[in-house]
């Protein structure tokens, strides 16, 4: 046989290979909006069902693909679903059983794993915390920073001040929000030095960003990327033992609150895209073509 007659069968059996990855993905994926119309309340064995696998062969294959099980993932949801009623305000009581958590036992464990910090701290809003902030103009529009007792907690980015306010209420409905002082105006002329001049050095500031320990720790990776480089949103999530979970890690760049400071607009697409930004793609290419010729 030729050497090109030997060739063939391998490059068929790759192409094979390659469609039935591509098969899995499609019906794992299936699976997974499936438990989303049910709120990550469907069991493994309806989330098998839905993929038309038996639940052996589902679990292995869920877990080849993305690097987790998918209890794994489904206790994962349930945790950002919890934590975003809180922070609506929702009691501990009834967000727990709106997220699946059949008992407080169980949510607290939870809340212990997942979270980061008491349910109840969660869910005041802020209440009883005074924050101070105050707004700027930069090169990307006007910036918002707000500042806790304990840090810096949230670097926000838009066009109009209301919304930027909106937003920080949105975050800390009950905290009193009050105008920073003069002493404040170090903190906000560092923040925007970081935005408009890629070559600024990042002060060593205390931090209070709130988040489940996930996203904490998708933060703490992405503030480790050095300045003009890229990674992923696949690479990213190898980086936080989470192999095959960039949809999750996109998730955490997306509630990321601190622009710049957490540098989300370092992660890309796979496929050499920018991705997505919360505050506009515009931000994102201009802060990473900034970055670049300054590297």
């Amino acid at each position: 046989m030729s050497e090109n007659g030997m060739r063939r069968p391998a490059a068929r059996a790759m192409l094979g290979a390659m469609d039935t990855a591509e098969r899995q993905k499609q019906q794992l994926s299936r699976a997974i909006l499936a438990a989303a119309a049910h709120d990550f309340e469907l069991s493994v064995a309806g989330m098998a069902e839905a993929a038309g696998y038996s639940e052996g062969h589902f679990q292995r294959l869920f877990r080849r693909h993305f690097g987790l099980s998918p209890r794994e993932m489904l206790r994962h949801s349930r945790i950002e679903r919890f934590a975003e009623q809180l922070r609506q305000g929702m009691p501990v009581t009834q967000a727990a059983v709106e997220s699946g958590f059949g008992s407080s036992s169980r949510v607290h464990q939870a809340a212990q794993e997942g979270l980061g910090m008491a349910p109840s701290r969660l869910s005041r809003g802020g209440a009883g915390e005074r924050l101070h902030y105050a707004l700027a103009t930069s090169t990307l529009g006007r910036v918002l920073v707000a500042a806790t007792d304990r840090g810096l907690c949230a670097v926000l980015l838009g066009d109009e001040e209301s919304a930027l306010e909106g937003e920080l209420a949105s975050r800390f409905p009950k905290a009193e929000r009050l105008p920073a002082g003069a002493d404040f105006q170090a903190v906000l002329d560092s923040v925007v030095a970081l935005i408009d001049r890629a070559d600024a050095d990042e002060p060593a500031w205390d931090l209070d960003l709130r988040g489940t320990l996930f996203q904490q720790k998708v933060w703490a990776a992405l503030r480790a990327i050095p300045r003009g480089r890229t990674l992923t949103y696949g690479e990213l999530a190898r980086q936080v033992g989470l192999p095959g979970g960039a949809r999750a890690v996109a998730q955490a760049c997306g509630a990321n609150p601190a622009a710049v400071v957490v540098p989300c607009h370092r992660v890309v697409a796979a496929d050499g895209g920018l991705g997505g930004y919360r505050w506009g793609i515009q931000r994102k290419r201009a802060l990473l073509e900034k970055e670049r010729r300054n590297a």
